[in-house]
């Protein structure tokens, strides 16, 4: 049996309203969770990418019909844990172009990289989150900028202020 508890690229698909998708579309999923399957798990070279046993491509066929990464992570009482590592936007199908983004996504956070320890992840991941709130934050206040000089303009104007002083 070999690592990620001999389950290999199977699609798990989950019906949570009753409703059963047609054969032809259960075959296709399966098709491409086994295709696509074989890179994660066995790599992929011209990208760099040694591959991971242990993950499986699944599709979510529950409310959020999405494709998603498993990582198979047996604790001793759950021998059959899995861990979404990732999931791919609601209701879009996978390709190839989707798959090579997704595996340059797992070769950049790969930890067993020289080079690229969790401390140095974990530092990327918070200067990244500390510049995309500052950008969000500047995109905000230029924003509002322009709409709250107008509203003093025109509040000044409506209460009679017509110019301003400063007192010293």
């Amino acid at each position: 049996m070999r690592r990620g508890g001999g389950y290999g690229p199977r699609l798990f698909a989950f019906w949570y309203d009753g409703a059963m998708p047609q054969l032809d579309e259960i075959y296709s999923r399966q098709h491409d969770a086994e295709h696509y399957s074989r890179f994660l798990q066995e790599g992929y070279a011209p990208l760099g990418w040694s591959g991971d046993p242990d993950l499986i491509l699944a599709f979510n066929n529950g409310p959020a019909q999405r494709w998603e990464v498993l990582r198979h992570e047996p604790l001793r009482n759950l021998p059959n844990r899995h861990v979404i590592v990732c999931a791919g936007p609601a209701g879009q199908g996978l390709n190839d172009s989707a798959i090579f983004t997704l595996i340059q996504h797992l070769v950049a956070h790969d930890t067993h990289r020289a080079g690229n320890s969790h401390i140095e992840q974990v530092e990327r991941m918070m200067k990244a989150n500390e510049k995309r709130e500052a950008d969000r934050t500047a995109a905000a206040a230029d924003a509002t900028a322009e709409s709250l000089s107008r509203f003093y303009h025109e509040a000044g104007k409506a209460l009679g202020v017509t110019e301003t002083t400063f007192a010293i």
